[in-house]
């Protein structure tokens, strides 16, 4: 009887310890999915205002983001070169456009984009040293968080 209620506290004090890395760990994760839910609104947006253009504007200054844009399968975050190499394409052909509008347009949400790409760095810089340390690390890995 003498080690039996001293396994039980241990193992409740594990459990406990659990549950509160759990509910440390899954703010930061929402944290990291809402700036790519973000991210992708953002992505949506010039996509289509992209793509519209270039239907209408055969060879416009446009075309080879337009290009880009179609090889992808989403609008959702897959790689900072990929969004980087985009954002770089989009650049230099709203920088031959006639159109003022949409010039600023699309300059804006490209501006955005790259905002949303450093915050996106912190925040997931954040949530990687979080769950990489020794604690952490066996609770993420037991409810399946990874590192992003």
């Amino acid at each position: 009887m003498g080690y039996l209620p001293i396994a039980v506290a241990l193992l409740g004090l594990i459990v406990l310890y659990s549950l509160y890395t759990y509910n440390r760990i899954k703010p930061l994760k929402a944290a990291l999915t809402r700036v790519i839910d973000e991210m992708a609104n953002v992505s949506r947006t010039r996509k289509n205002l992209i793509l519209d253009y270039d239907r209408q504007n055969e060879g416009s200054p446009l075309a080879d983001a337009a290009s880009e844009l179609k090889k992808t399968s989403t609008d959702r975050f897959q790689s900072y070169k990929k969004e980087n190499s985009l954002i770089a394409a989009t650049n230099a052909g709203v920088a031959a456009l006639g159109n003022p509008d949409l010039q600023k347009e699309i300059g804006n949400l490209n501006e955005k984009q790259q905002g949303l790409i450093k915050k996106l760095e912190s925040t997931s810089r954040t949530y990687n040293d979080f769950i990489k340390k020794a604690p952490a690390s066996a609770v993420a890995s037991l409810f399946g968080f990874r590192p992003f």
